[in-house]
C-alpha cells in the first residue's frame, strides 16, 4: 500500500522532469547546432546527410570573420562597434526617459496624465515593422538616414512607451511616506528622487535596460531598413552579408552569430546577480 502511494506520488513529477528534459532539448537543439557549425569546413557544413559532429575540426570560420584572406581586419569589428554604440546609447535613453516620465505620471496630479497613459498604451500595439514606412520618410526628411543617430531615434521612440509604462507601474507601487519622510529631512523633491525613490526602483530600471538592449542588439528590420553605407551596418545585418549570390557561408555565419551572443550573455549573467540583490536591498532604515 505504501509502495503504491510512493509511486503515484512520485510518477508526476518523475513526468515534469521528462517533459523538461524534452523541452531544454528542442530549446538547446539551434544552439548546439550553431555552435558545431562554426568548426567546420564549408564541405563539411553544407554535405548531405548532415554530419552532425565536425569530421574536420577548424577555427578557419572564426578567423574568418576578424580577418580576411590577406591577414586584414574585415568590417565585422566595425558592425560590432556600431551595434555597441546604438545599444548603448538607446538603452541610456530609454531608461532616462522613462523614468522620468514613469515618475512624473505617478507621482504628480497632470492634467491629461490618463490621456497620457492610454496613449502610450495604444502606442505599444503598433508593431514597429508596421510603422516602418513612415518611420522611414520621417528620418530620411530630418536628414538622418543612412546614420547611427537616426537609428536610435527610431529604436526610441519605438521602446519608450513600453519603460514608461513599466517605470510608472514601480513608482506606483512605492509609498509616497519615503519622499515624504525624506522632505522632513531637509531633502529638496530632486534629492528625495535621486537618494530614495530611484534606488528602491533600480530592479525596475535594470528590467527597462536589459530588454531594451536585447532587443536592440539584435533588431534587424530597422537596421536594413535606414542604414545603407557599410560603414554604419550592424551586427543583425553584417550577418546577412554572409549570404551571396552564389553561396552561403553557413560556418561564417554560425561563428559570427557565437560572438555577437557573447555580449548577451554576459549582460544576462550581470543582471541576474543584480537582480539578486536589488531583492535584497534595503529600503527604510
Amino acid at each position: 500500500m505504501r509502495a503504491s502511494f510512493r509511486v503515484r506520488r512520485w510518477l508526476p513529477r518523475f513526468g515534469k522532469g521528462i517533459l523538461a528534459v524534452v523541452v531544454l532539448l528542442i530549446v538547446l537543439f539551434p544552439v548546439a547546432w550553431l555552435l558545431l557549425a562554426a568548426f567546420k569546413t564549408t564541405a563539411d557544413v553544407q554535405r548531405i546527410p548532415i554530419a552532425w559532429l565536425p569530421p574536420h575540426p577548424t577555427l578557419r570560420p572564426i578567423i574568418d570573420v576578424w580577418l580576411n584572406p590577406a591577414g586584414y581586419s574585415t568590417d565585422w569589428i566595425r558592425f560590432f562597434l556600431n551595434t555597441l554604440i546604438v545599444a548603448v546609447a538607446t538603452t541610456a535613453a530609454v531608461v532616462v526617459l522613462g523614468t522620468i516620465v514613469g515618475y512624473g505620471l505617478a507621482r504628480f496630479k497632470l492634467r491629461g496624465s490618463g490621456f497620457i497613459l492610454f496613449s502610450l498604451l495604444v502606442a505599444q500595439l503598433f508593431t514597429g515593422p508596421a510603422l516602418m514606412i513612415p518611420t522611414y520618410v520621417v528620418i530620411t526628411a530630418i536628414g538622418l538616414y543612412n546614420t547611427l543617430t537616426g537609428l536610435v531615434l527610431a529604436y526610441i521612440i519605438f521602446q519608450t512607451p513600453f519603460a514608461c509604462w513599466l517605470s510608472y507601474s514601480y513608482f506606483q507601487n512605492l509609498p509616497v511616506e519615503l519622499e515624504e519622510a525624506a522632505s522632513v529631512d531637509g531633502c529638496t523633491p530632486w534629492r528625495a528622487f535621486l537618494l530614495v525613490t530611484l534606488p528602491l526602483t533600480r530592479i525596475g530600471a535594470v528590467t527597462i535596460g536589459l530588454m531594451t538592449f536585447l532587443l536592440t542588439w539584435s533588431e534587424y528590420p530597422f537596421a536594413v531598413a535606414l542604414l545603407e553605407n557599410k560603414h554604419v551596418l550592424t551586427v543583425s545585418v553584417g550577418l546577412a552579408q554572409f549570404i551571396t549570390a552564389f553561396n552561403i557561408y553557413w560556418n561564417q555565419m554560425a561563428a559570427a552569430s557565437l560572438f555577437t551572443a557573447i555580449p548577451v550573455l554576459l549582460l544576462l549573467v550581470f543582471a541576474q546577480r543584480y537582480f539578486v540583490k536589488g531583492l535584497t536591498a534595503g529600503a527604510l532604515k
